[in-house]
């Protein structure tokens, strides 16, 4: 049956999808309802900016015109010159002011020419200074070129055409009016007007954008100063409705206005309309998309990898279980570091397929020493002890013959059934050497000067546990398959070591030898415990050993550097229990 792989990844994505496009775009308009009240509120302290600025330099033309004033009567040549030329006629104005000149030590005279040409320093927006002199009915009008415009003034007294007592306004400028007098009779004289350009303070917001709107009026409502310049010097329709505003109103359209009041009675009105404030630029949307583009593909990217990830590691599980089912005990399920339910499951599907190989492996175990069992009871029909005193009879048979050869060799036989059939599964290293040395010496009888043997085992592990009858099936391999009759040179070595807490056996020999391949082909088989054919004690040695130590120990073959075949058998480092 063919698993289906897992599908609940997918519809997990799917909804976070949703769940993201749904967060990112309620963060979207959260930011732009943000932006929008940040913008309104920017716009509104600009506008208080705005009315600060525009009211500042009103107040700056009213106390340069105060300074003005005060420069004229604090110098008594200048002010005693001003009072001359509005009492007396220009012939005698000029006579007297040579006269003047010419008995004072000055290198220039200090005059109503010098006054005006000073005054118009102190303040850019300062366009005209008149005089009005009383006596004579004339008003002489001084430019920033300090050239002089002289016209007739009948008016005699200040404030007779005025709406204010010292403050005239027209459109796009304002005069300022001062009455001279003579310094020490205070006996008016005169009039002072200075006409200041309020063209300036566009220059003073150009700094703005474009979407502040000014206007300045005088307390009569008339516009004095529209920067749209929509409106002459009229009164302006909305005058009393946006005295009485406080921040937005309606007019033609929403505005939020700011007003401001200053030392010169004029009113500064501010104002933004509502549809500009509420109107982003197009590259904060290009921006805004940007970042939510960007931040999808992060989340989605990073949401797929985890998800992939998690849907790999499903899948493996689920085809673990399929081949499981169709018998495959040996498929461990790797464990990532993620501290997950998916590792707690495979780490408990490895150990249930453990044990169950375990319990698999026991049961064939079980049958294998019930075989045995059979096997020994068919045995003990015979009576060992007669086997025991016949081998032992026919031996002394041959030693009282003289045939002493014959009696060693009964005796080796003698031996070897006495310890197959006595001694325990279990046993000690010394022992199973013992008894393959006696083994050997039967061959040695057999093949006289043509075989050699060594035995080299580190006395510490002689008291070892190894299973019996382990290297009797791998030695007699060798006399089966691997020996050269023909020759006298045929040699076999068994080396015993401790190689990292295990202990490791080396049978080598000189003989034919097997190809590498088929080599490789014995020890796959050996891996995956399948049945060697003409080699079955090799194979049930190497079994006897797993079922035992586990799948980390057994036996293999390797190919000598010269000649021969060298079996690698690894047992764990364990004393004998003296218990079992």
């Amino acid at each position: 049956m063919r698993i289906k792989k897992s599908m609940i990844y997918k519809r997990i994505f799917s909804i976070y999808m949703i769940m993201v496009i749904f967060l990112i775009s309620s963060l979207d308009i959260y930011i732009i309802k943000k932006q929008l009240t940040n913008i309104k509120e920017n716009s509104l302290y600009i506008n208080e900016e705005i009315a600060y600025d525009v009211n500042e330099e009103i107040n700056n033309i009213n106390n340069n015109t105060n300074l003005i004033i005060k420069n004229m009567y604090n110098d008594k040549y200048i002010i005693n010159d001003v009072i001359d030329f509005l009492e007396v006629d220009s012939v005698t104005y000029l006579k007297g002011k040579l006269d003047k000149f010419s008995i004072s030590n000055d290198y220039f005279y200090k005059g109503i020419e010098k006054f005006t040409k000073d005054s118009f320093n102190i303040n850019e927006s300062l366009v005209n200074i008149s005089f009005i002199s009383y006596s004579r009915h004339e008003e002489s009008s001084f430019n920033r070129r300090n050239q002089i415009k002289i016209k007739e003034n009948k008016r005699d007294y200040l404030g007779e055409k005025y709406n204010f007592s010292n403050i005239v306004c027209e459109k796009n400028s304002i005069s300022y009016i001062r009455e001279i007098r003579e310094p020490t009779t205070l006996e008016a004289k005169g009039e002072i007007i200075c006409t200041y350009d309020l063209s300036r303070i566009k220059k003073n917001i150009s700094i703005y954008e474009d979407i502040y709107e000014v206007m300045i009026l005088d307390d009569n409502g008339n516009v004095v100063y529209d920067s749209n310049e929509e409106y002459e010097y009229e009164q302006y329709p909305s005058f009393s409705r946006l005295m009485e505003a406080k921040e937005d109103i309606k007019l033609d359209k929403n505005y939020y206005i700011r007003k401001a009041v200053n030392s010169s009675a004029l009113v500064t009105i501010v104002k933004t309309p509502e549809v500009k404030m509420n109107d982003l630029p197009k590259e904060f949307f290009s921006s805004l998309f940007f970042i939510d583009i960007l931040l999808f593909i992060i989340v989605e990217g990073v949401l797929y990898i985890k998800l992939k990830k998690l849907s790999d590691r499903t899948d493996t599980l689920l085809l673990a279980m399929e081949r499981v089912e169709n018998g495959e005990l040996n498929i461990p399920i790797s464990i990532t570091k993620e501290n997950d339910e998916l590792n707690y499951i495979s780490q408990n599907f490895n150990d249930m397929c453990k044990k169950l190989n375990e319990h698999i492996e026991k049961s064939y175990l079980a049958e294998l020493n019930q075989k045995s069992a059979e096997m020994v009871a068919l045995q003990n029909q015979i009576n060992p002890h007669f086997l025991y005193n016949t081998l032992e009879s026919i031996r002394m048979k041959a030693i009282c013959n003289g045939d002493k050869e014959v009696g060693k060799m009964l005796y080796i036989l003698a031996f070897l059934f006495r310890r197959q059939v006595k001694e325990k599964n279990i046993i000690t290293i010394k022992s199973e050497l013992e008894y393959c040395e006696k083994y050997l010496e039967i061959f040695k009888f057999r093949y006289d000067e043509k075989f050699e043997y060594t035995v080299d085992c580190d006395e510490e592990l002689l008291n070892k546990e190894i299973i019996k009858f382990t290297l009797q099936p791998l030695i007699e391999n060798y006399f089966v398959h691997g020996i050269r009759l023909e020759n006298d040179d045929n040699k076999l070595s068994i080396e015993i070591r401790i190689e990292k807490d295990d202990i490791v056996i080396y049978i080598k020999d000189n003989g034919f030898g097997i190809d590498e391949e088929k080599i490789e082909i014995i020890n796959e088989m050996l891996k995956k415990r399948i049945n060697l054919g003409e080699s079955i004690g090799l194979l049930n040695a190497h079994e006897r050993i797993v079922i035992k130590y586990g799948k980390d120990y057994g036996i293999k073959l390797i190919n000598n550097k010269n000649k021969g075949v060298m079996v690698v058998v690894k047992l764990p480092c364990k004393e004998v229990d003296k218990n079992v």
